[in-house]
């Protein structure tokens, strides 16, 4: 447990704010909102539902009950489109030489905004991203276009509301092809991917934000973020739901490489506590930097098959639950229908060992010495235990 952050929580109960999470209806985003709305904020939540999916607010939903949903307002729109940052913020696009960013002129306020106003936005959680190092390869102008060009807009029209305090999901794969370990924030490679390039980009742009228009960017290089409603489906999914649908479905576990390489896996309420304390921070040495957030630890691809075969093979086949695949919610025409495939888990998985992927980095270990240092960031689930947490609900 971290005191610190304990006693975050305890003070936003007490004093609510109004934060804008975009990306709302993805893995990470969702969590956010939950979080919020759990302790007392008001949320707005911008998507447009590209690789986030309704059942994961229906979830957020059903998890904080309907007085707090009531705090939450949902924004429909894509951040390549200028338009919907702005509307995001309850504004419009300012005229040349007429914004705040410019000449500090007054921006007007959009009609029909129950939840909050223009200005009133406090805090923006910037999680919206199109993901995966594979996808970028095979698809690298979308990416940039989403990742980068979205990534401005949203900056641009933090700005012009008036806001301060921009808090970004960055990633681990702008380490690139850097060999030291532990991964440190000032020494970085090559980056190996589109997608790579797109959250380096982000990075450059957010401070120099900060530089010309005072903005208060804070970056945060996650590495390999899991947990709960974390896709299993589709040929980016991440690895440790992939494997779970796998091992409870029967099918083969698919290793790229030999399963020595290696990674800094994050339970998600650890990205959640780095989100929060970077947004309230009151350091400012703390602005315009970039933070790693992991748990400083190393698992290998082997190790990690063999926490999640040793999971499924310790509970006893009569008390199994509906499987990891069935609790993800198939969407109806106008209702949510949950699937029952329990009579699926039949018999423990085997690895296939698969050639490297392009862009895919060998090994990966975080120091998170300088988000503690800064904003008392402190993992409070390990690698672990954050296995066991997804395990104990999906099998």
């Amino acid at each position: 447990m971290n005191p610190h952050y304990e006693a975050v929580k305890r003070a936003l109960k007490k004093k609510p704010r109004t934060w804008l999470v975009t990306g709302c209806a993805g893995f990470i985003g969702s969590h956010l909102i939950e979080t919020l709305l759990k302790l007392n904020q008001n949320v707005v939540g911008l998507d447009n539902f590209a690789t986030g999916h309704r059942r994961n607010l229906v979830l957020v939903r059903k998890e904080v009950g309907e007085k707090a949903w009531q705090r939450f307002h949902f924004i429909r729109g894509d951040i390549r489109r200028l338009a919907d940052c702005y509307k995001a913020f309850g504004i419009k696009i300012p005229k040349v030489g007429s914004g705040r960013g410019a000449v500090g002129g007054k921006l007007k306020r959009t009609a029909n905004r129950p939840l909050h106003t223009a200005h009133s936005i406090n805090i923006v959680l910037h999680q919206a991203a199109l993901g995966s190092v594979p996808r970028s390869i095979k698809d690298p102008l979308r990416t940039h276009e989403v990742n980068a060009t979205g990534f401005v807009n949203m900056l641009m029209a933090t700005r012009d509301a008036g806001v301060k305090r921009f808090v970004y999901a960055s990633s681990s794969s702008v380490y690139g092809d850097s060999p030291i370990l532990p991964k440190r924030e000032d020494r970085i490679g090559r980056q190996l991917s589109p997608y790579a390039v797109s959250k380096y980009t982000n990075e450059l742009y957010a401070w120099v934000f900060g530089r010309c228009y005072g903005l208060e960017t804070i970056g945060l290089r996650y590495f390999n973020v899991f947990g709960p409603r974390q896709d299993p489906e589709g040929p980016y999914a991440a690895v440790i739901p992939r494997w779970i649908a796998a091992i409870q479905k029967g099918k083969s576990v698919q290793i790229y490489g030999d399963g020595k390489t290696s990674r800094d896996f994050c339970y998600v309420d650890n990205a959640v506590q780095a989100n929060l304390l970077a947004g309230l921070t009151k350091n400012k040495k703390a602005v315009n930097k970039i933070y790693n957030v992991a748990c400083g630890a190393r698992t290998t691809l082997n190790h990690l098959y063999s926490l999640i075969s040793n999971a499924y093979r310790s509970t006893p086949h009569s008390a199994l639950r509906t499987n990891y695949a069935s609790r993800q919610w198939a969407v109806g025409s106008r209702r949510m229908v949950k699937k029952d495939r329990s009579h699926e888990l039949t018999h423990a998985s085997k690895k296939v060992y698969l050639k490297f992927r392009a862009g895919d980095i060998r090994h990966s270990l975080a120091d998170t010495l300088k988000a503690r240092k800064h904003f008392a960031y402190q993992p409070a689930v390990q690698v672990d235990d954050g296995i066991a947490k997804i395990c104990a609900t999906a099998f």
